[in-house]
């Protein structure tokens, strides 16, 4: 299933739309930040390599932000890259949620954002 085919964004802010599931999921900056940064890596990313990728979570972040300051918006990026990954994995946690919430358990694991066996984060089951 290719998840990048199956979700795109909505016509209203923070919205996602799943076309074959005609349902609409309602992400905050942050989450959409994420969402889309791991829609742009369907390989995965391991979470300690967060930092390495700094800047494209602040360009998508600022797209998404309703913020206009923009240490404000470096701070809160960084925050999410930080040591502990606490922002991550909190908001990787919020975006499961949402989308079982919205599909049930079983449709939702095409679409939540996993930790693989091997330690790579990435949309969908093991590849």
């Amino acid at each position: 299933m290719q998840t990048q085919n199956l979700i795109i964004p909505g016509p209203h802010p923070g919205e996602f739309h799943l076309p074959d599931d005609d349902r609409q999921i309602y992400l905050n900056p942050m989450e959409r930040t994420i969402y889309l940064f791991f829609l742009n890596h369907p390989e995965g990313i391991q979470a300690d390599t967060l930092p390495i990728h700094w800047q494209e979570l602040y360009k998508l972040y600022a797209h998404e932000s309703v913020f206009d300051n923009k240490q404000l918006m470096l701070n809160i990026i960084e925050s999410l890259c930080g040591e502990s990954k606490k922002i991550f994995y909190t908001n990787i946690s919020r975006i499961k949620r949402k989308f079982i919430t919205a599909l049930g358990v079983r449709k939702a694991q095409h679409y939540i954002i996993m930790r693989q066996p091997d330690g790579i984060y990435r949309i969908g089951r093991n590849k």
